[in-house]
C-alpha cells in the first residue's frame, strides 16, 4: 500500500510491506519483491520514500557486507530472509534505520512469542535523506498485535513549510434577520434607498446593493472572520459573552501574579468565576434548545435544525478524495506558477 502525503513542497511516499513468512515457497517470496521492486521503481527520484513493514527476516547484528545499508546496530542472526531484504536495499540506495541507533534489546526486539525474541519489522529511507533520521526504536510497553511490538521512527523535515493560511472574511449574520430586527432592516433600507434611480442598471444595481449590504451590516452585525475550532455558537448571547470575559481576565491576572499568598485569592476568583461561566453556557444552551422546540412545526425551526445537522455531519466527515496534479512521469506537482517558471500547485477537493 502506497500514500503520498504532501508536506508544504515536499512529497512522502509512505509505503506498507507485509512479506511473506516463513514456510511460504520460493514463489511467493519471488512475487513479493518483485511487487515492491515494481512499486519502488514507479515512485518519483524526487519523492521521499519512508518504506515500513513486516518483512519477516532477520538482517542480524552486524552490518558485515552492507556498510551503507545496514548502520551496525541490529538483533539477532540474519537468515536468508534477512539478506533478502539488504540486496533491496542496496539496490534501491535505502538504508534500514532500525540499525543505525543504539538501542537496549528491548528496544530492537519487534516480535516475541513463546520467550522466542526476533527483529523482523523494519524501516527504510533513502541514503541522501539520512540527515532526516533521529531517532528508531520499539516501544515496549505497546503491542500492535499479540506478538508485535509498535515500531516508532522520528524523523525532521528540514525544508520550510510552506502554510496555508485562512483568509479572515467577516460574514453578515443573516441568521439575527427575524423578530424586531426585520422591521429594523426593512426601515434602514428604505432610509438610505434615495438614489437608485438614477443611472443604468449597472449602477442602480451596485448602489442597491452596497444599500442592503450595509444596512445589514449595521442592523445584524458580522462575524470576526477568524476560525476558531468547531464551535455551535447559535446558543451564544450577550450574558455567556461576559461570563466567558470575566473568566479570561480573571485567568490572566492570575498568572500575572508573583505573590505566593495573592495568588491563592487571584486563583479561587479564577475558580468563581469559571464556574459562573459554565453555569451561564449551560443555562444558554437550555434555554436555546427550549426555543427551538416549540418551533420545530414552524418553516424557521426546521430550517434551524437542518443547519445544525448539516454543520455536525461536515465537522464529522474526514478528507474522502484527494485529487493531485500530475505531471506523465507521475511525478506530484507541489507548486503554484511563478515567474514563468514551471512551478505547480495541489488540488484537493472533499
Amino acid at each position: 500500500m502506497v500514500l503520498r502525503v504532501v508536506l508544504g513542497e515536499e512529497v512522502v511516499a509512505i509505503v506498507s510491506a507485509y512479506a511473506p513468512h516463513v514456510g511460504l515457497g520460493d514463489q511467493e517470496r519471488r512475487d513479493f519483491w518483485g511487487s515492491l521492486d515494481g512499486v519502488m521503481r514507479s515512485l518519483p527520484r524526487q519523492e521521499k520514500i519512508c518504506l515500513g513493514g513486516d518483512f519477516n527476516g532477520h538482517v542480524g547484528k552486524e552490518s558485515d557486507g552492507f556498510p551503507m545499508v545496514h548502520g551496525g546496530f541490529g538483533y539477532g542472526v540474519r537468515n536468508d530472509n534477512g539478506r533478502e531484504l539488504l540486496d533491496f536495499a542496496l539496490a534501491h540506495d535505502l538504508g534500514i534505520i532500525n540499525t543505525f541507533f543504539i538501542k537496549r534489546e528491548s528496544h530492537l526486539i519487534t516480535f516475541s512469542s513463546g520467550g522466542r525474541n526476533t527483529q523482523i519489522d523494519y524501516f527504510l529511507m533513502r541514503q541522501g535523506d539520512r540527515n532526516w533520521w533521529k531517532d528508531c526504536k520499539v516501544i515496549p510497553g505497546e503491542s500492535v498485535a499479540t506478538q508485535h511490538r509498535l515500531l516508532v521512527a522520528d524523523f525532521t523535515l528540514r525544508k520550510r513549510v510552506a502554510e496555508r493560511r485562512r483568509k479572515n472574511k467577516p460574514r453578515i449574520r443573516w441568521g439575527n434577520l427575524k423578530d424586531e430586527n426585520i422591521n429594523l432592516f426593512k426601515d434602514k433600507v428604505m432610509a438610505m434607498n434615495t438614489n437608485t434611480k438614477d443611472g443604468d442598471t449597472n449602477q442602480m444595481w451596485v448602489a442597491m446593493a452596497t444599500t442592503v449590504t450595509q444596512a445589514a451590516k449595521e442592523t445584524l452585525g458580522v462575524t470576526l472572520g477568524a476560525t476558531r475550532g468547531h464551535q455551535e455558537s447559535w446558543w451564544w448571547n450577550e450574558e455567556v459573552r461576559s461570563k466567558i470575559k470575566d473568566k479570561q481576565q480573571r485567568f490572566k491576572e492570575m498568572l500575572q501574579c508573583s505573590n505566593g499568598e495573592e495568588i491563592m485569592t487571584l486563583r479561587e476568583n479564577y475558580r468563581q468565576a469559571k464556574r459562573e461561566a459554565k453555569k451561564a453556557v449551560s443555562e444558554a444552551k437550555n434555554f436555546a434548545y427550549e426555543t427551538m422546540y416549540r418551533k420545530l412545526d414552524t418553516k424557521e425551526g426546521e430550517h434551524h435544525m437542518f443547519k445544525i445537522a448539516k454543520n455536525r455531519e461536515r465537522r464529522r466527515q474526514d478528507l474522502g478524495v484527494v485529487k493531485f496534479i500530475k505531471e506523465d512521469d507521475g511525478r506530484v506537482l507541489t507548486k503554484s506558477s511563478h515567474n514563468g517558471e514551471s512551478h505547480y500547485s495541489i488540488q484537493s477537493t472533499k
